[in-house]
């Protein structure tokens, strides 16, 4: 099985995706109780984020120039399987986001029929904080590049 550049070019996005998830995300959902302002370490966090994200895609793409020192032409096929795999890229944000809104509208609902109720204890621990927000937002997203970019790879095969 022979890939083109094309496609390892995905394969450098997806497993850049699943990295991701699996170094970053944890320490968003660890502090998912706390306000963005009280994490501890969050500046150097972005700092550790945007630096690793810097140096894979710096490393990846230039040892994959220097592989493929051929470069590919680029035809009609290649503008159809971005235009699909982006629209469905869009779609999933676009779903996702629908759904969180929703989500967040019930969680303020739900909170709110708790105060009526009177029970203190279930009204306070029931809360959703900066951070959660975050945490949910940045795991649809490297979902929805993950589906996105598979997608791609899927197109690019098959075409």
């Amino acid at each position: 099985m022979s890939l083109s550049k094309k496609e390892i070019s995905i394969l450098i996005e997806i497993t850049y995706s699943i990295v991701f998830a699996l170094i970053f995300l944890p320490y968003f959902y660890e502090n998912q109780e706390k306000n963005l302002i009280l994490i501890d370490g969050l500046i150097e966090k972005i700092i550790q984020i945007i630096i690793s994200t810097v140096i894979y895609f710096s490393i990846a793409y230039s040892v994959l120039e220097v592989v493929f020192k051929k470069k590919e032409n680029r035809d009609e096929r290649d503008d159809m399987i971005n235009s699909k795999s982006y629209k469905l890229g869009y779609l999933l944000y676009e779903f996702s986001l629908f759904i969180f809104i929703g989500y967040l509208c019930s969680n303020f609902q739900n909170k709110e029929l708790l105060n009526l109720t009177g029970n203190q204890e279930l009204y306070i621990s029931f809360q959703i904080t900066d951070t959660g927000i975050v945490f949910a937002v940045l795991v649809l997203l490297a979902f929805i590049s993950i589906i996105k970019s598979l997608y791609q790879f899927y197109l690019h095969r098959t075409a």
